[in-house]
């Protein structure tokens, strides 16, 4: 009896789709050590449009991650040389504050901190009500709730809140009559909220220096700074 020979059919293997691959090889990262000879045969198409192996691939992504880290690395050191420069400013400004023996030397030390320091063109103080006695201080003023300046300032007195922007000419001449270039933008800052004590304005020259969105951090630290040395003179 003899047997018939048949042909086998050929077994048809699925495809894998690029998903696929891509899995196979993230579950597997030891996959090109086993077969190192893919490494030779492997090219990918470099932005020149010349055709690179993937060991220089590799190379050149490890490259622009690393340039991205020491980029992050070195804004995170600039942000913190900042913020160390600007604590020992506001240190002088406090160191200066406590030591002045008048009213009218914490005023001029204020307005030199904030010049020298922190590169700020002019300096507004100004008292609400009858707590302040002498009004012949350079750039220290009674505030009338009636006068032109609060009338000028009626949404930061009704809010209390800090106003960081643009200066208009009309509030500039306000509060810098004597000042050559008028400031074009300024931070307004309530000098004791609570007690409404009065309202510290910092102008500059720069119309970008002050933002409606920037931080208050700062302005808050100075303006308490500001408020209790005036409080310790006033008594």
């Amino acid at each position: 009896m003899s047997a018939t020979s048949e042909t086998a059919a050929p077994i048809s293997v699925p495809a894998l789709n690029a998903e696929e691959v891509a899995a196979y090889l993230r579950g597997n990262p030891d996959f090109l050590l086993r077969f190192p000879e893919l490494l030779e045969t492997l090219e990918l198409q470099h932005a020149s449009g010349s055709a690179v192996s993937l060991i220089e691939r590799q190379v050149e992504i490890l490259r622009g991650r690393s340039q991205r880290l020491e980029d992050r690395l070195g804004n995170l050191l600039e942000t913190a040389r900042d913020n160390e420069r600007r604590a020992t400013s506001v240190h002088r400004l406090a160191r200066s504050l406590i030591r002045a023996p008048t009213l009218a030397s914490a005023i001029l030390g204020l307005q030199t901190s904030m010049r020298e320091d922190f590169g700020i063109d002019e300096v507004f103080v100004g008292i609400v009500g009858p707590l302040l006695k002498h009004t012949n201080i350079e750039g220290l003023v009674k505030l009338e709730m009636d006068g032109p300046i609060a009338r000028s300032f009626d949404n930061f007195f009704r809010t209390k809140l800090i106003e960081c922007g643009p200066l208009v000419p009309v509030q500039a001449k306000l509060l810098f009559p004597k000042a050559v270039e008028p400031p074009q933008s300024a931070a307004v800052v309530p000098l004791e909220k609570e007690k409404n004590l009065g309202m510290l304005v910092l102008g500059s020259k720069d119309p970008q220096r002050f933002q409606p969105r920037q931080g208050r951090l700062f302005l808050e630290m100075t303006a308490e700074l500001v408020s209790a040395a005036i409080r310790a003179k006033l008594a």
